[in-house]
């Protein structure tokens, strides 16, 4: 009720598919018709009894259009015996990384290749997780290592990013528009991506831009530095981790600024440092740098270095906030808010804000 009727899908998932676990309870409801079947995927989880009545009642829903997973796929004899009947009519596998080792997993991978099922590895929780299982050939990617990135120290950046890095610099020191403009031609290929970035955003331009130095004009500085930060996580080589982390990092940054909002109000002078600061702490994985590191690359001001590296100061500790609520193994801590003034349904609110927020910028970072 509350995803299809309160919420509204589309904000929830930006048009993609919702996975939705079900058991046996819920399937002998008659109740599954009510979901529109090319918006969702639902997860049989593992500890359904699968019973010949069972069987029939998915065969059925199926073949009406609906689209099943397995969930929490482990490799075992009881397993495949009790969920094999499954198999035609499932989507979707999603295989547990924790409770299956590599070479299991490597064999089932094996087993399903070709097959109409799409493999999902579940509780991606490093890089090495990711990596391995995109090297056997997995379709779809979830867990931790997208919310909670790991950093790998330490890499070459690369030298569009090291631009953006330059030019990120220059705008938190107030650089002089020639010296900002100059930077830009260094490299056309991020000039011209920049501009379609900026002639695809609608909320505060009529006219196309022409000019780097006319977009600087129209849109500020503050501006330049939020859709600078966004590029910095749009590689060339379409790897799935960077285009999750932007989506990622766009919603925390949108998040924490509404926060700030929320609770020292709408003219706050540092609700732009808060979104800065909710698109950075997200880069250190995309660069594959510490966060130190970064942010003396940056060279930003003191509340920004200290909110993103050692999260303190007040935005430094309202990015807290939203990382503890963000963790579902997290109780929100309940002095935190109650200092704010802050209720668990104002994070829930202002998180759906955001989400509303980030299907209307869908079509922007596709531009990138």
């Amino acid at each position: 009720m509350n995803i299809f009727q309160n919420f509204g899908i589309k904000s929830l998932t930006n048009d993609r598919l919702a996975f939705i676990n079900i058991d046996e309870d819920i399937v002998y409801k008659d109740i599954l018709d009510v979901l529109p079947r090319d918006k969702v995927v639902l997860e049989i989880v593992e500890s359904t009894k699968v019973t010949k009545t069972f069987i029939d009642r998915i065969a059925m829903y199926h073949k009406a259009g609906y689209m099943f997973a397995l969930d929490d796929f482990v490799i075992s004899p009881q397993y495949f015996s009790m969920f094999m009947p499954l198999f035609p009519f499932v989507e979707y596998i999603k295989v547990d990384m924790k409770e299956n080792c590599i070479e299991k997993i490597g064999a089932l991978q094996k087993v399903f290749r070709g097959k109409h099922m799409k493999m999902l590895a579940e509780k991606v929780e490093t890089r090495e997780d990711f990596q391995f299982t995109r090297d056997l050939g997995f379709d779809l990617f979830q867990g931790f290592f997208f919310e909670k990135p790991t950093i790998i120290l330490k890499k070459n950046i690369e030298p569009a990013q090291a631009l953006i890095l330059n030019l990120l610099s220059l705008l938190c020191e107030n650089a002089d528009m020639n010296k900002i403009e100059a930077e830009f031609r260094v490299q056309p290929e991020l000039s011209l991506k920049l501009l379609k970035l900026i002639n695809a955003c609608s909320y505060c331009l009529r006219n196309e831009i022409s000019s780097i130095r006319h977009a600087l004009t129209l849109i500020g500085m503050e501006n330049m530095r939020k859709w600078l930060t966004i590029m910095l996580y749009a590689g060339t080589d379409e790897q799935p981790v960077k285009s999750s982390l932007l989506e990622t990092a766009m919603l925390r940054a949108h998040t924490l600024e509404l926060l700030s909002i929320k609770i020292y109000g709408k003219t706050y002078k540092g609700r732009a440092d808060a979104f800065f600061i909710g698109m950075l702490s997200y880069v250190d994985v995309v660069l594959g740098i510490s966060r130190k590191e970064l942010m003396d690359t940056i060279n930003v001001k003191q509340v920004i270095y200290d909110a993103v590296v050692n999260r303190s100061g007040e935005l430094g500790k309202l990015l807290s906030l939203i990382e503890d609520t963000d963790d579902v193994h997290s109780e929100i801590n309940s002095a935190t808010l109650k200092q704010y003034g802050l209720t668990e349904d104002d994070i829930s609110d202002i998180k759906f804000q955001g989400l509303e927020w980030l299907a209307e910028q869908q079509s922007v970072y596709n531009t990138l």
